[in-house]
Formats: structure tokens, C-alpha cells, sequence
């Protein structure tokens, strides 16, 4: 439903580098991320998918990967993307994890280097899909932002206050970057009383 709602909102243009985060932490952008890239790449598209949350990483966990050798050796150690692209057990899905930590991940993000690598990462893949920190925590998210195609927002259901939701989606919109969608994550699906008598 994503992929289909990228495309149809997004018709003349071409989408391949997006950025997933959310407004607070905790709103399970690396869950969300995760589950699109598996279902496009099951579809049959090449997917890369990029930790940029070296503050708090999660991709390496959710599949199962070494965390070491990713996206800060790539860009402080003069590593090739061959050296630190990870294969995984789905077919057509490639992930970059966020490599070792280090103090000020928001230096690592402005940089021509990461503009270059991008640039070499659109080749590889279909979509390159990055995860990022929540966008009120830190600057990240915002500098990241500025070097995609679009954004997709990830709101918790019953948790994320609209006007905390607001500020992030406009603090992304002053930078000049297009929101391509807003997944509302963790919805509870309420079974009305009148289900359990048929039940």
C-alpha cells in the first residue's frame, strides 16, 4: 500500500532515496522501514537499506547482522560500499548497517563524501531506504533530509501528540523537503461489542 501510494503521488518523478524517521523516539521507524523494504524487495525490486541512526541503531538487530563495518567506517575510514554492503536472508535486500558509534554522528552527515556515496548507492538499488533518529532529538534527521527524494513520517497510533506530529512534519517542510507519506504505526484494531456474540 506504501510502495503503491510513493508511486501514485509521486507519478512524473523518480523516488529512489527516501528517509524514514519519525517526530519522537520510540515510534518504531526501524519496524516500519524494515517491513517496506522486505515486501518490495519479495516483489522482486533491489533494495539498499542504510542505518543513518548511529545513535541508536537497530537495523543490525532486526536482521541479525554484525553492526561493525557500516556506514561510519564508510565514511571516516575510507571503506568502498563492496566492504560494508551486508547481504541478508531475503533475496534482493542489502543492508549498510550503522557501524561502530561515535560521539557526534551529525558532523559525519553534511559532508560532499556522503553526497558522493548516495549518488553511488542510487546505482545499486531499486530504493535506498535510510533510517534516521526521530526528527525532534537531533539534527540528524533534518541534515539527512536535505540529500533524499522525500520523507515518509512514522506517527504511533494513540501515542504521538498531533502537535508534536505537526512541528516535525513542518520543521521537514522549511528545509524545502517533500513529505511523501505518513504511516501510522502500532494502530490497534478495536473489535466493537457486538463481534464477541458472534464470536
Amino acid at each position: 500500500r506504501l510502495k503503491h501510494h510513493l508511486f501514485s503521488s509521486a507519478a512524473d518523478e523518480n523516488i529512489k532515496t527516501i528517509l524514514f524517521s519519525a517526530s519522537s523516539k520510540g515510534e518504531g521507524t526501524s519496524s516500519v522501514l524494515s517491513n517496506f523494504a522486505v515486501t518490495l524487495a519479495s516483489g522482486g525490486d533491489k533494495v539498499l537499506m542504510v542505518d543513518a541512526n548511529l545513535r541508536n541503531p537497530r537495523l543490525h538487530s532486526l536482521f541479525e547482522l554484525d553492526r561493525k563495518d557500516g556506514l561510519t567506517e564508510l565514511l571516516l575510514e575510507n571503506k568502498s560500499l563492496d566492504d560494508v554492503t551486508k547481504t541478508t536472508k531475503a533475496e534482493n535486500l542489502l543492508v549498510i548497517t550503522a557501524g561502530v558509534s561515535h560521539p557526534n554522528p551529525f558532523s559525519l552527515f553534511g559532508t560532499a563524501c556522503l553526497d558522493s556515496l548516495i549518488e553511488q548507492m542510487k546505482t545499486r538499488a531499486d530504493w535506498v531506504l535510510f533510517d534516521s533518529p526521530s526528527i525532534h532529538s537531533c539534527s540528524d534527521a533534518s541534515t539527512l533530509a536535505e540529500k533524499m527524494d522525500g520523507v515518509v513520517m512514522v506517527v504511533q497510533a494513540e501515542s504521538t501528540r498531533w502537535q508534536v506530529a505537526q512541528s516535525a512534519k513542518q520543521r521537514i517542510e522549511n528545509i524545502k523537503m517533500r513529505i511523501l507519506g505518513v504511516v501510522l504505526n502500532k494502530r490497534k484494531m478495536h473489535i466493537p461489542d457486538w463481534a464477541y456474540a458472534i464470536l
